[in-house]
């Protein structure tokens, strides 16, 4: 298990950073300057790199899938309202704070990629994770995936309710069936993208990859939807579903073994930890830092580079201080404030 938290890890670590690097030459106008030298390079993260989005998605329903491995879900409203309030307190900080800093900067940077400010009725549906649904522009870069992220978890603890039993069969059958449908029908369909059906190809490769050590035949469900996936590539290539199922294939051959917690290690542990956290600070910090851009009139590519990653490390810096110093104390402290109602719950 250590060996596979420590994969987990890492697969994590380097996807965020991919992610962070792809929304850096996507916003912000040091990207247009760099391009200027090095146009592949700024091309590449801005196409390829956004594409570690499908290695959280796996690895979301990897972790997930491990959650629910061995216990019934016997009240799982209860379920999706923890998930809720695990990813929400966060996420709305995160969104007030994003929202000072664009408005702080929108005098100075004047590009269609900076949003624009808010009502309450937005910030509302920002905050109760439907404002794709209700067709409202977003806050921040990273405001999709967690809406998205409910979604797969909703539908997974609905799953395992209607469908777990005994033996799981039924409940494995049930999501490979659901994880086939998505990247045959649901995935091929761009307008799908606010919902979690258009996703669960990859979060359901992520849960059956959990499950395929459990027994042979939760084995042989993972690589017969891996199978049938890769036939849907051959139907219509997806880049993105390619590397979910490069990943969710690593997870299930990678051998397990012990770990000896070195440094590095643990540094890693710390930013695996606090990748929700960059994940969802990491724009504010390129608007900080365009609208330094700005002010300070540079025009040279090196220095465009350098700055940029300065501000990466910045970024980097900002999650892990917000992880331990917010996300934490405020998860503990909302777990603390809702036990007893969830102790009623349920009785």
């Amino acid at each position: 298990m250590l060996e596979r938290s420590l994969t987990v890890d890492v697969l994590k670590v380097v996807a965020a950073q991919f992610i962070v690097w792809h929304h850096f030459s996507a916003y912000g106008p040091m990207a247009d300057t760099m391009s200027l030298v090095w146009p592949n390079f700024v091309n590449w993260l801005y196409e390829d790199a956004r594409l570690a989005v499908q290695v959280f998605l796996v690895v979301g329903g990897y972790l997930a899938g491990q959650s629910v491995i061995s216990k019934p879900i016997e009240q799982p409203l209860i379920l999706i309202v923890r998930r809720y309030l695990r990813l929400a307190p966060f996420y709305v900080l995160a969104l007030t704070l994003i929202t000072f800093a664009v408005t702080m900067s929108h005098t100075i940077i004047h590009s269609d990629w900076l949003p624009t400010a808010p009502t309450w009725w937005q910030f509302l549906a920002h905050a109760l994770l439907v404002h794709d649904l209700f067709g409202f522009e977003a806050l921040s870069s990273g405001a999709w995936y967690v809406a998205i992220d409910f979604q797969l978890y909703a539908l997974l603890m609905l799953l395992c309710h209607a469908l777990q039993n005994s033996n799981h069969r039924r409940l494995s059958m049930g999501v490979a069936l659901l994880c086939i449908a998505s990247v045959w029908q649901f995935n091929r369909d761009k307008s799908l993208d606010i919902w979690a059906l258009y996703f669960f190809g990859a979060y359901g490769l992520g849960i059956l990859a959990a499950w395929a050590k459990r027994s042979s035949t939760d084995a042989a469900v993972f690589w017969l939807t891996t199978v049938l996936t890769i036939g849907a590539l051959f139907f219509e290539f997806r880049s993105r579903l390619c590397l979910a199922v490069i990943t969710a294939v690593w997870l299930v051959i990678k051998p397990k073994g012990m770990v000896h917690w070195t440094p590095m290690k643990r540094v890693l542990h710390r930013l695996s930890n606090s990748a929700y956290v960059l994940f969802l600070t990491h724009f504010g910090v390129i608007v900080l830092f365009s609208d330094m851009w700005n002010k300070s009139h540079f025009y040279d590519p090196d220095t465009a580079f350098a700055l940029t990653g300065f501000a990466w490390l910045c970024c980097v810096g900002v999650g892990l201080f917000l992880h331990e110093k917010a996300e934490v104390p405020i998860h503990h402290w909302v777990a603390q404030k809702t036990k007893p109602w969830f102790s009623r719950a349920v009785r």
